[in-house]
């Protein structure tokens, strides 16, 4: 009768061993579909940054482009910017020129004025003569 408590023992033993083989085929299967979605999420994420750094290069190459035609346009308005001060220096160097021509020209329509003011201040003067002169 020893045999039947040494077998019932042996037989807990081996309904043990499937209970524990059933879970080790549980969990290497888990472990198994862990490997594959951190495989998966893996391939994402480097999926994403390549993404992310196409992305960037872009950008930086837009905003290289961007820079160089602010450049060019900073680089054009200085010249611009030069050219009016030259322009400006050599008007405020011409200026007196300017100022003692407009000055001459002032005497001239001045006298012609004054030249025509007493012209006809000599033919009204004439005219009245004439006038009283018919009169008379």
């Amino acid at each position: 009768m020893v045999c039947v408590p040494v077998l019932v023992r042996d037989l807990q033993r081996l309904l043990g061993f499937e209970q524990l083989d059933a879970r080790v085929k549980e969990l290497t299967s888990s472990q198994a579909e862990l490997l594959e979605r951190i495989q998966k999420l893996k391939q994402e994420v480097q999926n994403w940054r390549s993404n992310v750094e196409t992305q960037v290069r872009t950008c930086q190459n837009e905003l290289q482009g961007l820079k160089k035609g602010l450049d060019s346009e900073v680089e054009q308005l200085k010249l611009e910017m030069k050219e009016i001060r030259s322009a400006i220096q050599k008007e405020k160097g011409n200026l007196p020129t300017q100022i003692t021509t407009l000055e001459m020209s002032n005497n001239d329509t001045e006298q012609a004025l004054q030249t025509q003011d007493q012209a006809l201040k000599v033919d009204t003067d004439a005219s009245m003569e004439e006038q009283t002169a018919t009169q008379a």
